[in-house]
């Protein structure tokens, strides 16, 4: 039978259909006659598992045509799927080095060295496709795969945004979505986040990590709303999952103890690990211990060996909460024998050090952390010898000029971490008539929307609009913005908004804002230095970076003060110890509320669940913990310039 392109034409529709005995039934006849249809042939017989014949036709071509890049190419495929890794490999390696843009070949090479997990040499090759077909959907898509099984999540984030293919594929927005959760850029998911969400509306990886990431930000309405939308295109096995999520917010915008029994019982009924870590974390931190215990028993049940040192984390906290501080440690040390480079273990060593009076010790494991920050693994920051950045502290305001004619009452407090800005607003949070924030990004996001907006210049920090009307506006703009963090918002209540480090935002908060006010907490700056070396929730792991970033924050803070006057006051965290009474008295007269001691009823809407310092004032107050630093002798033996300034500055 003569091969004709009519039948060469049946033959490709019959392979392209999948129909690949039906090609072989064609094409068996003529099949010797051209090239072409030889390679089809021996492709449709290896689609069936016909290798050996299949392999021997490739053979001859490859003979006949040494330099054919699509022989080498299907050739290779055949041999992947035949379980020939290495002659598949040779075959593409081939095909590339006869036309170094032949991408395709490159695309399978990169595929092959995925499924091995040689995910650095398949990144290479997928780059290397892309490079010689930059549109090419399917190449993009492997790549960002690839870079999810690497977990390179910032370069995930960045190549899914060249072109904006986040925005018009839908694996690459999943994968952005997830990327950006995975390092907390949250602010840029937020930003993001509508359009995600009504671009992909039944996408539940989507919505998911839109919900975590809200949920981390504290934005409990947005989160509820994403969390809404996550169950109803949520499969059956992740339903449960969600709906106690949905207990937990409950929970959180109305922490009664009957929300928390609730809560408590979906989570009971749970094995997902994020859960019961969740649920292990809210009970030690209010106290039921007893439950707590039971969610960590059923942690390690399901965690087995290798993972034990979570469980002997969590058991030292239990045992720390319990006041059996000796338990405690030995918990610890004996998990740090194995494992010494762990942060969390040896900062909760040096918690458990301390409460045993063993002060020179606490000073070896701080000094220890510090010289060996190189070759720690943090999974809240990438760079541990990065310190914390304070781009934004380099504003120099100048004179608040014009404002909005917004009436609403807001008291930012702000201050260095650790200075006691949770102890006032713990004090404040007995007035009734008091909205909290506690420590959300809602001042940040917005004060960087407007930077880029053009409304806000970046250098002075001052709003460049001099319309009170459109002044008046953008201050509506930040309600509605608060919105999405607590349902309750509203001109009616005083807010309190508790974020330490929002101290450059001032100058554009107050403008929108004229009837807010700014109380800034100091503390003793040593005491201050001790208690961020002593957690690993701020990236300050020697008096040197400590140092640094107190001179940015309180050089900033003088600047920023003489802007502001008579709407700014200073209070010390040690005269709120000596006279507490005092102090709540100053405060609400400052924010111009009456009643003092009167009114100090618990606000409905207070979170439990909040900062690690909560916990601490929510404890008895103990003088001892003003002085505490005097406890170590060798720390503070030599204080940085740029500390010592501020010593004396403030007067301590």
């Amino acid at each position: 039978m003569k091969l004709t392109q009519e039948i060469l034409n049946q033959a490709m529709q019959a392979f392209s259909a999948g129909n690949f005995t039906q090609v072989i039934s064609i094409l068996s006849p003529a099949y010797k006659q051209h090239p072409l249809a030889k390679m089809v042939y021996a492709t449709a017989l290896g689609k069936v598992a016909e290798f050996k014949k299949s392999f021997e036709i490739f053979e001859s071509l490859q003979s006949d045509y040494p330099q054919n890049t699509d022989v080498a190419y299907n050739y290779g495929l055949l041999l992947k799927e035949a379980g020939f890794v290495d002659d598949a490999q040779r075959q593409f390696s081939k095909a590339i080095a006869i036309n170094s843009n032949y991408h395709v070949a490159l695309h399978a090479l990169g595929n092959l060295k995925s499924e091995l997990e040689q995910y650095e040499e398949a990144q290479l090759a997928f780059e290397k496709a892309l490079a010689k077909d930059p549109k090419n959907v399917r190449y993009s898509q492997s790549l960002g795969k690839c870079l999810y099984q690497q977990e390179k999540w910032a370069l995930l984030i960045a190549h899914t945004k060249v072109g904006n293919l986040y925005q018009s594929d839908r694996l690459s927005a999943e994968l952005y979505t997830e990327a950006c959760y995975r390092i907390h850029s949250r602010f840029e998911l937020n930003e993001n986040s509508s359009l995600l969400s009504s671009k992909y509306p039944d996408s539940y990886p989507i919505h998911y990590f839109l919900f975590l990431s809200a949920l981390e930000s504290k934005r409990y309405v947005l989160a509820k709303q994403y969390l809404e939308i996550s169950l109803s295109v949520a499969s059956a096995s992740n339903k449960n999952e969600l709906i106690t999520y949905s207990s937990y917010i409950t929970w959180l915008l109305n922490p009664s103890s009957e929300n928390l029994d609730i809560l408590n019982r979906r989570l009971a009924s749970t094995n997902n690990e994020r859960l019961l870590e969740l649920a292990f974390n809210i009970n030690e931190n209010v106290g039921k211990l007893a439950e707590a215990e039971t969610f960590l028993n059923k942690i390690q049940s399901l965690e087995g060996k290798s993972n034990r040192g979570k469980g002997e984390l969590k058991r030292s906290l239990l045992a720390f909460a319990k006041g059996d501080f000796e338990a405690g440690l030995l918990l610890i040390e004996h998990y740090l024998e194995g494992q010494p480079l762990s942060l969390p273990h040896l900062y909760q060593k040096v918690r458990i050090l301390e409460k045993l009076g063993r002060y020179c010790e606490v000073e070896e494991v701080i000094r220890y952390i510090a010289q060996n920050l190189k070759s720690f693994n943090s999974s809240k920051f990438t760079d541990l010898t990065a310190g914390v950045s304070f781009n934004d502290f380099e504003v120099s305001p100048a004179p608040i000029e014009k404002t909005s004619n917004n009436q609403t009452n807001i008291l930012f407090i702000v201050g260095f971490p650790r200075s006691g800005t949770t102890l006032v607003e713990s004090l404040l949070q007995k007035h009734m008539d008091i909205e909290l924030l506690e420590e959300t990004d809602a001042v940040s996001t917005f004060y960087t929307r407007m930077v880029e907006n053009g409304i806000v210049d970046k250098d002075s920090g001052n709003v460049k609009i001099d319309s009170e009307t459109e002044l008046t506006a953008l201050a509506d703009k930040y309600l509605d913005h608060l919105s999405t963090y607590s349902p309750t918002i509203n001109e009616t209540k005083l807010i309190v908004d508790k974020m330490p480090l929002n101290i450059p935002y001032l100058p554009a908060m107050l403008t929108l804002f004229p009837k807010a006010k700014v109380l800034c907490c100091l503390r003793n700056p040593k005491a201050v230095a001790l208690s961020c070396l002593q957690f690993e929730e701020i990236n300050l792991y020697t008096i040197e970076q400590f140092s640094k970033a107190y001179n940015s924050v309180f050089s900033c803070w003088e600047k920023v003060q003489d802007v502001m006057g008579s709407r700014a006051m200073s209070v010390k965290y040690e005269d709120i110890i000596n006279d507490t009474d005092y102090f709540i008295d100053t405060a609400y007269s400052f924010v111009q509320r009456t009643g003092g001691l009167k009114n100090r009823n618990k606000s409905d809407n207070s979170s439990l669940v909040l900062t690690p310092s909560y916990f601490q004032v929510n404890k008895p107050i103990y003088q001892s913990s003003v002085d505490k630093y005097l406890n170590y002798l060798t720390l503070f033996s030599k204080v940085p310039s740029n500390l010592d300034k501020w010593i004396k500055k403030l007067k301590y």
